[in-house]
This record gives structure tokens, C-alpha cells and sequence, in this order.
């Protein structure tokens, strides 16, 4: 019974995900990145060009994803900065990183999942 109840929610979730990832109009993903893009300092624009729009779309949608699985933002932020570590960034490129980041997650959930923006208060960006 609680093997079918883990299925459930895992299903729900899954189908949650789904509709919101349909949801998201290519206007929405066009404003993440419009503002993404002029929030950015330099430094930061550097590492957004070695990331991609892909993988910046994909990070903020996933901090979504995650806040809907009952994640903290602080919990995101962490597998998102050990995901830093496996591209071969410099020591200051990670600091630089690890700010644009922030912004990624910041942008993604008030463009993607408003209804978590209170949650963004952990990154104390």
C-alpha cells in the first residue's frame, strides 16, 4: 500500500511538472531571459556565455521543479554549485558563478514559479 502511495506522488509530481514545463509559454522563457541577461554584471555575462541559455533555462526550471518536491532553495543552490565544480571553472570564475547562480534561480522562480519567490530570501543574493 505505501509502495503504491510513493507511486502516486511520484506520478502526480511527475504529471505537475509536466503541465507547468507546457504552461510555460516561449514568451515566459523569453522574459527569463531578458531578465536574466539585465541583472548580469560582466563577470557574470562571462559565465552566462560559457553556461548558454539552455543550461541557464534549464538550472531555473529545475529550482522549480525542485521547490515543488518540497526542496529548500538553499538545497538547490548547493547541487547547482556542485555542478559548478565538474566544468573546470577558475577559483574566481566559481565565486562569479556561484552569484549568477543566484540570479538564475532568482529569475527562474519569479518568471517560472512565482509562488515560491518568497522562498528566495534563503540566497540572500
Amino acid at each position: 500500500m505505501k509502495r503504491n502511495s510513493i507511486i502516486y506522488q511520484n506520478l502526480t509530481l511527475s504529471i505537475t511538472v509536466i503541465l507547468n514545463v507546457l504552461l510555460s509559454s516561449p514568451a515566459q522563457a523569453e522574459s527569463f531571459e531578458n531578465l536574466l541577461k539585465s541583472s548580469l554584471t560582466p563577470a557574470e555575462a562571462e559565465i552566462h556565455n560559457i553556461m548558454g541559455d539552455k543550461q541557464a533555462l534549464e538550472t531555473a526550471r529545475n529550482a522549480c521543479s525542485s521547490l515543488q518536491k518540497g526542496n529548500s532553495v538553499q538545497e538547490f543552490s548547493t547541487q547547482a554549485a556542485i555542478s559548478l565544480l565538474q566544468i573546470g571553472l577558475t577559483q574566481e570564475q566559481l565565486k562569479t558563478a556561484a552569484l549568477y547562480t543566484g540570479k538564475v534561480i532568482a529569475t527562474g522562480v519569479t518568471s517560472f514559479c512565482p509562488e515560491y519567490k518568497s522562498n528566495l530570501q534563503e540566497l540572500q543574493l
